[in-house]
């Protein structure tokens, strides 16, 4: 298995079969963003770092997270706070739709990624990918 490249429909780097994908879902209100993804059952899935910190709502499906250091296991309905600067780690169980939330005036997606995506380096991602290994490998 190989990582898919960033493209439109994902976020982040999953590690399954190349035809796999995560369509994502945009739909915007007042000065709030909602993002939609969808990940089917077996995906495994390296989400990006933000910079802000915003909630998470797992509207379907079960998964295994790894999150800033801990495992833990997730069952919709559930809902989160990440933080600033965390990156959250997927071994999905059952197909998952997961919606974030964050503020914004904007409706220009690059405009909103820009301002809430941290850029980062590729060792910093691989050091998150051992982690996925080491999540999967149980």
């Amino acid at each position: 298995m190989l990582p898919n490249k960033n493209n439109e429909s994902t976020h982040g780097i999953t590690l399954t079969d190349e035809d796999t994908l995560c369509p994502v879902a945009n739909q915007f209100s007042e000065g709030v963003y909602a993002r939609t993804i969808f990940m089917p059952k077996g995906a495994m899935v390296v989400g990006k770092k933000h910079k802000t910190r915003h909630f998470n709502f797992i509207m379907t499906g079960e998964a295994w997270l790894w999150m800033d250091g801990h495992k833990s296991y997730i069952k919709a309905p559930y809902l989160l706070e990440s933080f600033e600067g965390v990156r959250k780690v997927l071994h999905i169980v059952e197909d998952m739709h997961w919606t974030t939330i964050h503020p914004t005036d904007s409706t220009d997606i690059a405009e909103i990624e820009a301002d809430i995506i941290k850029e980062e380096d590729e060792v910093a991602v691989l050091k998150d990918l051992n982690e996925l290994i080491k999540l999967t490998g149980e």
